[in-house]
């Protein structure tokens, strides 16, 4: 065999080690359309965008928001958040349902604390139906956020109400309870939803959290969830940054992302949930997610008055996108409409710039391959700046190592190498390169290696 092989590389020819005794992790349909989707927003919205001062997340988590009147948005149009969404080319939104003063932007019969309680359009108001509805007029699949591990206005903080009387026992129970009630509500109400998330989690079911998952499961199969100690769909990058290192698997060892085994899972600067691991049982690809207002030191989830100077640079998300898409990853941008109802006009017209330069970049390839093949190799008429690769993640992540050459006064010149391609791996040259030809060659796979694409540009 080793003569072969040598004999193989001698001519040229592509090679490459195969390991056929490990089982291959697939993605559900659903996690095949998160990854597909590359692009989503997280649309914040909550009491404290009224106040008038700065969002404090710490304060925000411990203080009851005085008066839930302040709820005022004069001018709201959630058909104007999904535009601006799809703008930046977004595939799916994620509105905040509830964040950390308990406060719910729709008509709930088991939580009080909700718009049945405003003067707002007469306590008629559903934030989340208009969302869901402007999601479905323009074709974006539409997610729910729920964060129930904070209630500032019914005193939980961590999952918890302090305490240890039978009044605590039983408000916790309460609280579990309404929570649930809150999940099977939004699961019946609205429609097919493309995900639910529970930020920082929804607990252990058998401990202080609410038990949700079987919930998900019977109303919204079809569903992403994210994530308690028992399943999460997808996994959290490790970082707002927007981007994730590379490589980035999208195979976990455990079912869970970090809700158990905290200690394996937040080691070495959260190393495991940025890379994954590409031996893992469990098919969980990466999130990058970063607020739009993150720049010149803003991290802006929530809107703040006169912080229009937050809004990142186009060549930060530029950069954003090739290290978070471009990383296996999918991004996950953060809006928060403004005291009005509104995506702001810097933030708009931010959008705009980016998803027209993410078309701009990819829109005039030189060559293109897409096919059933095992030789990678394309004919090149024109200074080349940057290459995509794509896997068929349909048939799992297989490719474990690869390096791309060039074809320059008749000798393979390698060019970049790397390992984890799965949905989209984007390397850019640092200036052109000229070359007759570009090959690609999987030097090790899981099985055979199965590739979507080769595109240069």
């Amino acid at each position: 065999m080793s003569r072969l092989i040598a004999l193989a590389l001698l001519l040229n020819f592509e090679t490459f080690a195969q390991i056929d005794s490990q089982q291959i992790p697939l993605p559900t349909t659903s996690q095949i359309s998160w990854s597909k989707s590359e692009l989503g927003v997280l649309i914040s919205y909550d009491l404290p965008v009224f106040q008038g001062k700065p969002y404090n997340q710490k304060q925000n988590r411990i203080e009851p928001i005085p008066d839930q009147n302040s709820f005022n948005p004069q001018q709201l149009n959630t058909d104007q958040w999904i535009l601006a969404s799809k703008l930046a080319g977004a595939k799916f939104a994620v509105l905040t349902v509830t964040h950390e003063t308990g406060f719910a932007l729709y008509q709930s019969d088991v939580n009080p604390y909700c718009m049945k309680a405003l003067k707002f359009q007469e306590g008629k108001g559903d934030v989340v139906r208009d969302f869901v509805q402007s999601c479905r007029k323009y074709g974006i699949m539409p997610g729910l956020y729920l964060g129930i591990r904070w209630n500032s206005f019914f005193g939980v903080h961590d999952f918890r109400i302090e305490g240890n009387s039978e009044f605590v026992k039983n408000r916790q129970l309460f609280y579990k309870k309404m929570c649930e009630g809150m999940v099977k509500e939004l699961c019946t109400r609205y429609g097919d939803l493309f995900m639910i998330w529970f930020d920082g989690g929804a607990d252990d079911p058998t401990k202080y959290g609410a038990d949700v998952l079987p919930i998900v499961q019977q109303y919204q199969p079809n569903c992403l969830f994210y994530h308690n100690a028992q399943r999460a769909d997808f996994r959290w990058g490790g970082s707002e940054s927007g981007t994730v290192p590379y490589p980035s698997w999208s195979t976990f060892p455990f079912p869970f992302s970090h809700a158990d085994k905290k200690e394996a899972v937040f080691a070495n600067d959260f190393y495991l949930l940025k890379h994954g691991d590409k031996d893992g049982k469990f098919w969980m690809p990466a999130m990058s997610d970063a607020p739009l207002r993150g720049f010149n030191g803003g991290h802006d989830w929530f809107w703040n008055p006169n912080e229009d100077n937050h809004v990142y640079p186009l060549e930060n998300l530029m950069k954003m996108y090739r290290n978070s898409v471009g990383h296996n990853s999918t991004l996950i941008i953060g809006l928060t409409p403004d005291n009005r109802g509104l995506i702001p006009d810097a933030d708009v017209n931010r959008l705009k710039e980016w998803g027209e330069a993410i078309k701009s970049e990819y829109a005039n390839p030189v060559v293109v391959w897409k096919g059933a093949k095992n030789d990678y190799v394309l004919n090149t008429n024109k200074p080349i700046r940057e290459f995509v690769l794509q896997e068929k993640i349909e048939q799992g992540e297989r490719v474990r190592s690869f390096v791309v050459e060039s074809l320059i006064k008749n000798k393979w010149i390698k060019v970049d190498q790397g390992t984890c391609i799965g949905n989209k791996y984007i390397h850019v040259f640092d200036q052109p390169i000229s070359c007759k030809k570009i090959r690609l060659r999987i030097l090790e796979s899981v099985g055979n290696p199965e590739i979507e694409s080769f595109i240069v540009y």
